[in-house]
């Protein structure tokens, strides 16, 4: 591999470290920096040096460290309050419309094998999917899935609506839109007329309110 490159993927991952620790959205927003362009810099694409500096400041992290791996990373130094919270991460709404949900980065590597800066926030409205979910129940979305290989629930988008459903690729073709409620039919959607909704990811974990 090119030293270069080697170099540039490396400093990505210590960039994604330090943005992770007080949470990836949030660092975009405090740095100046646009999302897609954080998420180029911690892929391992090239960085403006004033990009650093400014992500260096908001993360916590010495400069030194950030651009060359000099000295310690975050939380290596900190008191131990400090340093726990290095071991969270913030996973961030869809629409970023507000703060994310702060959760243990150990728990959710366990729980979630999947890249964790791919990871986004979403809730289930209606009733379409009970008895799997409830509206409002909480759903963490890999937005890294961007092709539907297998039965599962999906986050699509239609028409500016959000919708959460069971995608059944099938063959020769095309998939069926599936709806748990069974007061819902089932759609089958054909390969040329895929384009009427966008998929946004595959549903990894549901949470919400236990019901009896």
């Amino acid at each position: 591999m090119d030293e270069q490159i080697r170099l540039m993927r490396e400093r990505g991952e210590r960039l994604r470290e330090a943005a992770q620790s007080i949470g990836i959205t949030h660092a975009a927003k405090a740095a100046g920096v646009p999302y897609t362009t954080l998420r180029d810099y911690m892929n391992g694409g090239e960085m403006k040096f004033s990009a650093i500096a400014s992500l260096a400041r908001v993360c916590g992290v010495s400069l030194d460290w950030l651009a060359f791996g000099n000295g310690a990373g975050p939380g290596t130094d900190s008191p131990d309050g400090a340093a726990s919270i290095t071991r969270q991460i913030v996973i961030p709404w869809h629409d970023n419309h507000e703060d994310g949900l702060r959760i243990s980065r150990d728990w959710l590597q366990s729980a979630i094998p999947r890249d964790l800066s791919a990871l986004c926030l979403m809730t289930s409205e209606g009733d379409a999917m009970e008895p799997t979910l409830a509206s409002g129940d909480l759903v963490i979305v890999d937005r890294s899935v961007t092709t539907i290989t297998a039965s599962a629930l999906y986050a699509l988008e239609s028409s500016g609506t959000l919708l959460i459903r069971r995608l059944d690729p099938r063959l020769g073709g095309g998939v069926r839109v599936i709806a748990d409620n069974h007061r819902y039919p089932p759609q089958d959607v054909e390969e040329n007329q895929l384009g009427c909704f966008r998929l946004l990811g595959e549903v990894v974990w549901t949470g919400g309110v236990p019901r009896p």
